[in-house]
């Protein structure tokens, strides 16, 4: 890790996250071995404390992580968009998580394990300065393939922030996860804010049965009002575009991560960060 960070550094930037693939499939339904799993995110915590990084995001997805049907959905100016149509979901078409579930766990266990998950790890977060991010499902649906799902709403995180009173643990507020369930994201991220490590910040359009992405200004959401939002409430946290397009010509070989559609969403941040800014002098 200490490599990773210096090549980061060169470049003139600060590596401060780390997300995404944590071994925990077996924490999140309680199976044997979860305590082994416990063990590997305490190492990686104690890593990060020596390289100064400060935010570990992790989900509680029961089937890994999120999951998509399609990956190559046109979009404005022949780029090329993730979605998910409930409709064609199966094992063999989900895109990003290894597909049907392999353990069945009800929502009552899932709250259970992670409250368990919490107590095991918020002491040595405390000690090692690392802020916990918890990644709201994706896509937000209380059930996928017979397998329930917990945190896809305003009132879902508020009850993970409740489990644990820490100032270690918190959220990723992923905009572009939660909106498709008709969630008030702006009302979330005002009331949430204190608990708010860590943001994504992207654009969606349709439903949590049926929805695609977009480029960060041809979606549902009010952009320019979150980040408003973000403002008022002193955010200060890193937040990232999360998915953008594949623009027309590159190879969309890694969806959502393409170099040129995030070179646009950041720049569209930035311009809405200084409006923002603008308007709050």
């Amino acid at each position: 890790m200490p490599a990773l960070v210096k090549m980061v550094e060169a470049f003139g930037m600060r590596l401060s996250v780390i997300e995404r693939k944590l071994p925990h499939l077996k924490i999140v339904h309680g199976l044997e071995g979860r305590d082994a799993q416990i063990e590997e995110v305490k190492t990686l915590l104690r890593s990060m404390a020596e390289v100064s990084m400060e935010v570990l995001c992790y989900n509680w997805m029961p089937d890994e992580d999120w999951q998509r049907t399609s990956k190559d959905v046109p979009e404005r100016g022949g780029a090329k968009v993730t979605a998910f149509d409930l409709k064609q979901a199966g094992e063999g078409n989900l895109t990003d998580a290894d597909g049907l579930p392999k353990t069945r766990t009800p929502a009552d266990r899932l709250w259970e394990n992670l409250k368990r998950f919490l107590d095991d790890i918020l002491p040595t977060a405390e000690d090692c300065k690392v802020r916990l991010a918890l990644h709201p499902d994706d896509p937000p649906l209380s059930n996928l393939h017979g397998q329930d799902r917990i945190i896809t709403s305003n009132e879902a995180f508020e009850r993970v922030v409740a489990l644990a009173p820490s100032p270690n643990n918190g959220l990723c507020y992923c905009q572009g996860a939660l909106a498709p369930a008709g969630v008030d994201v702006e009302a979330g991220i005002r009331k949430l804010a204190p608990h708010i490590h860590y943001a994504h910040f992207r654009n969606v359009a349709g439903v949590a049965e049926d929805f695609r992405e977009t480029f960060h200004d041809n979606g549902g959401l009010d952009m320019a009002a979150l980040m408003r939002a973000y403002k008022e409430c002193g955010f200060d946290g890193p937040m990232r575009p999360d998915h953008a397009p594949s623009l027309a010509g590159e190879s969309n070989e890694t969806p959502g991560y393409e170099t040129l559609g995030k070179l646009h969403a950041i720049g569209y941040m930035k311009g809405l960060y200084d409006q923002a800014s603008f308007f709050e002098s």
